[in-house]
């Protein structure tokens, strides 16, 4: 089984779960973690999507779980402990180091009793209202938790709760005033597409976690009251009685321990978009899941999104292109997105046509010359591309409204939004850090929701181009399509729903756009396919052959014929004056054999672009 296998099934079990770091019993994977622990399937799977080998964190509210620690005594305490006061049988899990978590149920309307380290004995610690413990199933270093003893959770006895004493809750005292019609319906909007209550399966606490969230979402007391005794009460089962969901939403605005309106959920109503019909028709609520048998599933009508590139990308869906810098890779999603919005087949691909939004996170100085160069190719200026020279922040909710708003003052939505690249669009966050990536992947997801379009990120490798793109795992867990950039070939190399093509060769080849001042040719570069078979691809270069070769693209970005003396000066910045000519040779004919260059019978050198 699989963490969210995991994950899901303690869930139907009414434990409130959330992700915790891969491999470790600390930190949470999500801010706010009390307010964000959930029994809901659906919430379950978004969470470990951006994370799918994160631990299982188990929210104590309703519970008091013992912390047996054997190798601080607790093996022993646990045995004084029941002589005086016999403990009753329980559901118990297993800890890696040989001891055991021991759950118990407070009583209906018990506020929780204290986390405590040693106040049963020694080695014996106590979790609860205000804490945590690992769920089974997770892993650390020294090995796995397992359910020792499944079943009943019984109900922790009166002496327990008196010994550990209640806990002392932060309440809040500042009252949250009514919130705008917009936030209220933002609220609400939340709220109509969150599943209700049902009994047996942890139902008491998923309604305060949905008290804690509307809160969250910057509701007043009475407006949370408002939502909660409305349409969404009549889809708990059975429903609550209005005076408990008061009470409800009275303890989650009094022990609140956030500004209300401070955790904003992500969703697509973040993004404000143009009036016109989305490509992709969403429903308004969630489908109700229905058991199918295998024959009635394949005799069942297709409803997937639809292709915007035949066989290479899908509406509707999360995009990756890749490579190592110099690789090309702006130039092939500028080129695709040029095909997409003229309605052109790309590299014999059919697709869908329609406006397309690329975002320039490093700026449209460069861009500027490409799109000249591709407008001018391709001989057609009136195509709806828009480029933006952006700088939205989306992990954070005004990034995400301002570029909703941008959206909407497009004539028709997008089927297609370019960002490039991801390391500039995180706006100072950590590519290697699953909290910081998985809220982008969030914010993604509700860019596509309200859309329909298909968000195609622009990426880099790391230092080893062969482990693929940079970064958190995270990313590569929640991207639908990758499509990497290497040696001049566009290859997929992750395909979700769509069987993989063959690859595509390229060459930049570059085009004329005006004469400066110095009256140079003004150039850029634009994608030009390779006809017949795709060559196969040359042996990787590294050290002193790498840096040899980037010199020579940076003394002709254009590629024009340059004398090879003129190429020794350059590498001669990195290559220093001892032995210049014999080192220069063994970088040239390195180049030369691997089919990285040519060097013609007047001594002047080209790239070698096939």
């Amino acid at each position: 089984m699989t963490k969210l296998d995991i994950a899901l099934a303690l869930a139907t079990e009414g434990f409130a779960v959330f992700p915790l770091a891969a491999g470790a019993k600390a930190p949470p994977l999500v801010p706010n973690w009390p307010a964000r622990a959930t029994t809901d399937p659906a919430t379950i799977q978004q969470l470990w999507l951006a994370v799918p080998d994160a631990n299982i964190g188990i929210h104590c509210r309703g519970l008091v779980v013992i912390d047996v620690d054997v190798a601080k005594g607790g093996q022993q305490s646990l045995g004084i402990l029941n002589a005086l006061n016999p403990l009753p049988l329980t559901y118990r899990v297993r800890t890696p180091t040989g001891g055991s978590h021991m759950y118990y149920r407070l009583p209906a309307g018990h506020p929780g009793v204290s986390n405590s380290v040693g106040k049963l004995g020694a080695g014996l610690d106590t979790r609860s209202t205000n804490g945590y413990v690992v769920g089974p199933g997770s892993d650390v270093p020294a090995g796995r938790y397992y359910v020792d003893r499944q079943g009943y959770i019984a109900e922790a006895p009166d002496w327990l709760l008196r010994l550990l004493g209640e806990a002392r809750a932060k309440e809040s005292t500042k009252p949250v005033a009514d919130a705008p019609d917009d936030t209220f319906a933002r609220a609400a909007d939340w709220l109509a597409r969150h599943e209700g209550a049902i009994e047996g399966t942890g139902g008491d606490a998923h309604t305060y976690a949905t008290a804690c969230k509307l809160r969250d979402l910057g509701v007043s007391e009475p407006q949370c009251v408002e939502l909660l005794t409305g349409e969404w009460n009549s889809r708990c089962a059975p429903p609550w009685d209005p005076a408990d969901l008061r009470i409800k939403a009275h303890n989650a605005f009094r022990y609140a321990q956030e500004v209300g309106g401070g955790k904003l959920a992500v969703s697509a109503v973040d993004f404000p978009v143009a009036p016109a019909a989305s490509p992709v028709a969403l429903p308004d609520k969630p489908a109700k899941r229905r058991l199918m048998r295998a024959d009635e599933l394949a005799s069942s009508k297709a409803t997937g999104a639809g292709y915007l590139v035949k066989g290479m990308l899908e509406r509707g869906t999360y995009a990756e292109i890749y490579g190592a810098p110099g690789e090309g890779k702006t130039f092939v999603a500028l080129d695709l997105s040029y095909h997409v919005a003229a309605g052109r087949e790309w590299f014999g691909h059919k697709v869908h046509a329609g406006p397309v939004l690329y975002l320039a996170y490093e700026g449209t100085g460069g861009m500027r010359k490409r799109v000249q160069a591709l407008l001018k190719h391709y001989k057609g200026t009136d195509v709806p591309l828009y480029v933006d020279a952006a700088d939205y922040n989306l992990r954070e909710l005004a990034g995400r409204q301002a570029l909703g708003r941008t959206i909407a003052e497009m004539p028709e939505k997008p089927v297609l939004i370019v960002i490039d690249t991801f390391a500039r669009a995180l706006m100072g966050g950590d590519e290697n850090s699953a909290q910081d990536v998985g809220a982008f992947n969030t914010a993604v997801g509700a860019l596509i929701e309200g859309t329909g379009a298909c968000v195609l990120i622009i990426h880099h490798t790391g230092k080893d181009k062969s482990k693929g793109a940079r970064g958190s795992s995270a990313l590569v867990a929640a991207i639908d399509t990758e499509i990497e950039i290497d040696d001049h070939q566009i290859t997929a190399t992750k395909q979700r729903d769509i069987e993989m093509g063959e690859p595509h060769g390229f060459t930049l080849a570059p085009v004329g756009l005006s004469i400066d001042i110095d009256g140079d040719i003004v150039t850029s570069c634009v994608v030009q396919p390779l006809a017949g078979d795709v060559p196969e691809k040359r042996e990787r270069i590294s050290g002193h052959a790498r840096r040899g070769f980037e010199a020579l693209c940076q003394l002709a970005p254009d590629n024009k014929p340059v004398y090879v003396d003129g190429w020794k000066d350059a590498c001669g910045e990195f290559l220093g004056t001892r032995d210049l000519r014999k080192r220069f040779y063994d970088i040239k004919q390195a180049l030369v054999d691997k089919g990285y260059v040519m060097v013609d019978n007047k001594g002047m050198v080209t790239r070698r672009l096939e």
